[in-house]
Order: structure tokens, then sequence, then C-alpha cells
């Protein structure tokens, strides 16, 4: 199967200090309605979709939070989702929490529930050398319009050598504005995930661990994931590294067939207190970098030398149903 790796399982592989060098091509914004498309080599590799309109419903639910969508250079498909279909909230490369709790209540500032995530302006466009960086100052707010979280999220996108073609460092500050506030959830509805397009073939959704026997329901602390999906005749790789910085006990989503997954970190806050994230993905096209790509990144992106690793495949596991709402 042409997602498969099967070079990587049972592969143990030492410890790796080198950094790859990221291949020349230019790197360029351009702005567009509602969003800030980033190209490389003249090609649309991502755009950040920052669109807020209240104006009908339907552009209500289709704007109520800013997402990174990842889009294939060779043809121009977008290979992640967006809104629509089964978990609407579920788009490209987002973020938050499903149960904040704030005096007594649980927000639900994940899948919009309890209000929106509004980009208010960026503080920084940039791109120069090779990497183009997006600065976005985000409001969540409840049904009422009050500030819950503030955020500032940082986006460097830059190239990756093949069968890579885009590496996203997704860097977030997240501050309590409302009150104390417990940052809470579960790893299914919570944490910073990648979402493949509604059309993937359920089929043929893998997952990748850098442990021997993983227990993907139980495991914490993973330092990454990796995930193959396929779309038609073509198939995509993510990995998503985690960083030491992090909260620890961080458990991941990684089994949903549908190829979405991600890391969830949980944490407290004072009112005024921040906390601060910090994730890289590797997105390929075909199968999944080499591990020793991945262990390179994640020197570079951590500044830790990484242990030896066993990596494993797991098969992704079927998904119910969603129950029908009554």
């Amino acid at each position: 199967m042409g997602m498969r790796l099967p070079s990587l399982l049972g592969l143990v592989l030492a410890p790796v200090v080198f950094a790859l060098s990221p291949p020349t091509a230019e790197v360029a914004l351009r702005p567009a309605e509602g969003s800030v498309e980033i190209l490389i080599g003249g090609k649309v590799v991502a755009a950040y979709l920052t669109a807020n309109d209240v104006s009908t419903p339907a552009r209500a639910n289709e704007t109520y939070k800013p997402y990174l969508r990842i889009v294939d250079p060779a043809d121009g498909q977008a290979i992640t989702k967006g809104p629509g279909g089964t978990y609407t909230h579920h788009r490209g490369i987002f973020f938050g929490w499903m149960r904040i709790g704030l005096e007594g209540q649980k927000l639900d500032l994940w899948s919009m529930g309890s209000g929106r995530q509004v980009h208010t302006g960026f503080k920084q466009q940039s791109a120069d050398h090779g990497v183009a960086r997006l600065v976005s100052s985000i409001d969540w707010n409840d049904k009422k319009g009050r500030l819950i979280v503030s955020e500032e999220r940082t986006m460097e996108l830059s190239p990756l050598a093949a069968p890579g073609f885009l590496r996203v460092d997704f860097l977030t500050t997240v501050k309590a504005e409302a009150g104390d506030l417990a940052l809470e959830a579960d790893p299914e509805h919570g944490g910073v995930h990648y979402r493949a397009p509604q059309e993937v073939d359920t089929a043929k959704t893998n997952y990748f661990f850098p442990v021997a026997k993983p227990a993907p329901h139980k495991d914490v602390d993973y330092p990454w994931v990796g995930m193959t999906y396929a779309l038609g005749e073509k198939s995509f790789g993510v990995v998503e590294i985690d960083h030491p910085a992090n909260p620890r006990g961080t458990r991941w989503s990684a089994y949903r067939d549908y190829a979405r997954f991600g890391a969830y970190p949980h944490a407290t806050l004072k009112k005024g207190e921040t906390l601060s994230l910090k994730y890289r993905f590797l997105i390929s096209r075909g199968a999944l970098v080499a591990a020793e790509v991945i262990q390179a990144e994640q020197a570079t992106f951590t500044g830790v030398k990484p242990e030896a690793v066993t990596v494993a495949e797991l098969k992704a596991e079927v998904t119910p149903a969603p129950k029908a709402k009554k």
C-alpha cells in the first residue's frame, strides 16, 4: 500500500544531532479574500483563514475561528478540511479547548458552542530568508462578546526536502482574560490538531509512534506522532512534533480513521497568566518523511538531542458514525 512505511517498523534509531538544510525556494505571502496565502516557489502551499463574518448563520458558522489550510502545490488542491461535513469545526491546523472552566461554567471554544475565535489583526506578516511568518492576534469571546482568552498565534512556514514540501511551526501564547481558567477537555476535543479532508479513504489512514508498543489511548508525552492518509490516488504524510517546554502529561488523539490527530495539552491559569505552546508539523507527499529526518527536525526544533526510538505503525481505528442530534 502506497502510504505504508515498512522500512520504519520496528526500526531502532540512534540519536540524531544534525539538522537538514531546507531546499532553496522563494517564499512569499499573497493577500486574498478573508485569508493570506503562503507561496513557495511560486505555488500556494497554505492559506491562513481569518474571516469573521456574522452576516448570516451560514457565514457565521463558516468563519467562527481562524485556521491554517494546507494545499498540495502540485495541483492546488486543499489537503486539509474546511467548514462543513462531519465535524464542521475540524478545519486544517486548528486549536482550542472544549471545556474551559470559568466561574463554574464549561465553555466550548473548540467546536465553538460557547463563542467565537476572532482574528483581530496581524502583528507581523513577513517572508524572507526562506521563511514566511504570520503573527495573528485572536480574541476568544463567549456568545455575549466577553473576552475569555487572548491569543498571539505565530505560524512560521518554510520548505522541506522531498518527499516533504512544508514545515509549519505553530507557536502560540494564550492569556487568561476573564478570570481564572481551567484549559481542559480530552484528547478528542482539545489542543493543536490537524484534520484531513472529508473525502479521505478511511481504510488507508495509519498512525506512527516513536515507541515499540504504542497505546495511544493511554500513553503520554510522545515526542512526536505521524499520520498518513489517502485522497483518491494521492497520499500524504504529516508529523506533529512536541516541544519539551509544553505541559507534561500530554495525551494524543491519534487513531481516528477520518484522519484527524493532535496533541492535547491542558493547564490552569490565574487571571492574567499565560501559557505558551510550540509544535512543528512536517507535511509530505506520498510517504511520511524518513524517521531520521523527523529526529533531525526534532533536534533543531527543541534544541534537545533526541533519544533512540523504535517506530511502530498502527492502522486507524474504525470511527463510529456521529450520533444523530435530537
